[in-house]
């Protein structure tokens, strides 16, 4: 086994990318430092990069710490329960140590995963795609709601896991949601799907927009600080 690789206190992994134009460094939840390369880029020059870029490094990640996300690299151990605060339900995992693909059983309030349970990472990958049916459930009968209660209508809804945003909407009125929200307290949620829905109207964050948020939730101040904490209602097993 190759040793760990380590930067800044992060886990450090090196990946070559013949799609790639040029050098990136990024912080990824869950895994730690990346750096993608191009094809036939010289390994040798990349501690010299991350050198020039430690300030930045060790900047953007004690921001991601403080927002409680994930950088360990480990593989997060199983939940034995998942609190949806959206949906306002908590789901009981039980697993099986069975050989074969991951299966999972939904019943009511209590979910049954079965698969070999000395490799964790396929049996949580099953839980985030339950998770992602799950908010596609939820959300869009709650973003129908939200569209018809402000007039504001959007094309279509695409629901999946993201790393960064929590949704965005497109020049077309497509609007993406992150599956992270069935995470979050329903007032959360209320305030970003409004959120989205004024981007219907204006692609951009100007005063006009911030209008459109504030004439449907004059406290939309207080909730975009408390959704920029977000993360913190988000188990580690989904970032």
């Amino acid at each position: 086994m190759s040793p760990r690789l380590e930067f800044a206190g992060l886990p450090l992994a090196v990946k070559a990318n013949p799609r790639a134009k040029r050098v990136l460094v990024k912080l990824v939840p869950g895994r730690g430092l990346e750096v993608v390369t191009p094809k036939r880029f010289d390994p040798s020059l990349v501690p010299g990069i991350l050198e020039e870029k430690r300030a930045w490094i060790e900047r953007t990640r004690d921001h991601m710490l403080a927002a409680g996300t994930d950088l360990s690299g480990t593989v997060p151990e199983l939940p034995e329960s998942i609190e949806y605060r959206a949906w306002e339900r908590i789901v009981r995992v039980d697993y099986l140590d069975r050989p074969g693909p991951v299966r999972l059983l939904e019943n009511a309030s209590r979910w049954q995963v079965a698969g070999p349970l000395v490799d964790r990472e396929p049996i949580i990958e099953k839980l985030r795609a339950q998770t992602v049916k799950k908010a596609r459930e939820v959300l869009l009968p709650w973003l129908d709601r939200a569209s018809r209660r402000t007039g504001m209508a959007y094309s279509a809804l695409r629901v999946r896991r993201q790393k960064t945003r929590w949704g965005s909407c497109s020049s077309r009125g497509t609007i993406s949601l992150n599956a992270k929200l069935l995470f979050l307290p329903p007032d959360l949620v209320d305030h970003l799907l409004l959120h989205e829905l004024c981007h219907t109207r204006h692609l951009n964050h100007s005063k006009a927009y911030w209008a459109c948020v504030a004439g449907y939730e004059p406290d939309y101040r207080r909730l975009e600080d408390e959704v920029s904490r977000g993360n913190r209602f988000v188990p580690v097993w989904f970032r």
